[in-house]
């Protein structure tokens, strides 16, 4: 008796080795623009001289986002069309060399450019992780996975902002050599992503989209790119302003920051792993709206604190929620997107999170200006608190809308 063609058989899980290669390009993602975040007033210090170097240091960390924006939709294209492995390598190429430039540029003219060079090995590397997401995991496995990813990344993040804040207080130049691990990661996924099919592997269709259906699913877009940016916007308030505001309450220090930063992505972990299991009982809509009241919570926190314990508490409840919130993000939407157009779906949301980022300077300095260090964060708080009530009731009338069919 055959088989209907709707119940083909699930893909094997890939090779651990294409597991592990792709973990190690998610570890170098999201975290890259603020790995230098502990280096920023040495930086600024040094181009004193340079006019606007207030606006221009934060840029450095929130340049490479820009390029993001402008360049992700491209790589997520070339995704659906070509041989995702070379564009895997070129991209880690590229994010090494622009990275890794901040070691030797002279002038902020070359500091920045070197972090447009970031931006565009960043689109790539993010895009390209998370089409092979969408392409080789399915279902309740891709769940598990996007939340294994997200604390890869975070994993990255820590490692990452702890060497950034030792190797700052040796020399501020010294973080952008952490760009080169690149290299080597990058080698290594182009031996092990060989054993992965060019363009996307089959996958049955009565798991994501009918075959009937190859429409692009706007609709959960304008839903998830506002509050990934939102996401973005607010979180990257904390490596722009927390040194600042650190050495301002006389606790700061290249070290100390970067191990207060890293709370962020320490925290962040567990939500990640139980990500799988947490969807089981919560709805995605819920679980944005608890992550954005969360991080607001923490900011508003951490623009009252006077003390390291207080500010290390804000710190841990706004990373607690990004766990849950980035693969939450990434499974919603990749399992509404057919598969011949996940390369251009996973342009769409590098896109939306780092236009947060790059957006998130240009939100928080005006109100920084106004308000103060302090006052600035508490009124950035403010953002995610009302998307957290926008989701929050969102929540409330699907539920509703579930209850009543």
């Amino acid at each position: 008796m055959t088989q209907p063609a709707t119940a083909a058989p699930r893909p094997d899980a890939p090779p651990p080795g294409v597991t592990l290669a792709i973990l190690g390009i998610s570890s170098l993602t999201v975290m890259a623009n603020a790995t230098i975040a502990p280096a920023l007033p040495g930086l600024r210090d040094h181009f004193g001289d340079t006019p606007g170097i207030e606006t221009l240091a934060g840029l450095v960390v929130t340049l490479p986002s820009l390029f993001v924006v402008l360049t992700a939709g491209l790589f997520g294209i070339l995704a659906d069309r070509f041989d995702k492995r070379p564009l895997v390598m070129l991209s880690m190429l590229i994010y090494a060399l622009g990275g890794a430039s901040g070691l030797l540029a002279q002038t902020m003219g070359w500091m920045l450019a070197g972090r447009v060079a970031l931006g565009l090995g960043v689109a790539g590397t993010m895009t390209l992780a998370q089409a092979y997401v969408g392409t080789l995991w399915h279902g309740s496995a891709r769940d598990r996975f996007a939340g294994h990813q997200v604390a890869a990344m975070n994993f990255g993040g820590i490692i990452f902002m702890t060497a950034g804040g030792v190797m700052a207080s040796i020399n501020w130049r010294l973080p952008f050599v952490i760009y080169a691990v690149a290299i080597p990661i990058g080698i290594f996924a182009w031996f092990m992503l060989s054993r992965v099919p060019g363009r996307y592997t089959a996958e049955p269709r009565a798991v994501d989209a009918p075959a009937e259906d190859e429409r692009f699913p706007w609709g959960a877009f304008f839903f998830v790119g506002p509050f990934a940016a939102i996401l973005m916007i607010t979180f990257y308030a904390l490596p722009t302003r927390l040194p600042f505001l650190l050495a301002e309450r006389g606790i700061g220090g290249p070290i100390l920051t970067g191990l207060v930063l890293s709370t962020v992505t320490l925290m962040s972990i567990p939500g990640a792993l139980l990500y799988g299991r947490i969807r089981r009982f919560v709805s995605p809509r819920s679980v944005v709206a608890f992550g954005m009241l969360t991080l607001g919570a923490g900011l508003l926190v951490i623009s009252r604190a006077h003390s390291l314990p207080v500010t290390i508490l804000g710190v841990a409840l706004c990373g607690a929620p990004l766990g849950v919130m980035f693969p939450n993000f990434i499974a919603l939407f990749m399992a509404l997107v057919p598969p011949s157009m996940r390369g251009r779906a996973s342009g769409l949301l590098t896109t939306a999170i780092f236009g947060g980022q790059f957006l998130s300077p240009l939100v928080s300095g005006p109100l920084v200006a106004a308000f103060g260090l302090s006052g600035g964060l508490m009124a950035v708080a403010v953002l995610p608190i009302c998307a957290g009530l926008v989701a929050g009731l969102s929540s409330l009338r699907e539920g509703r809308r579930s209850a009543a069919a």
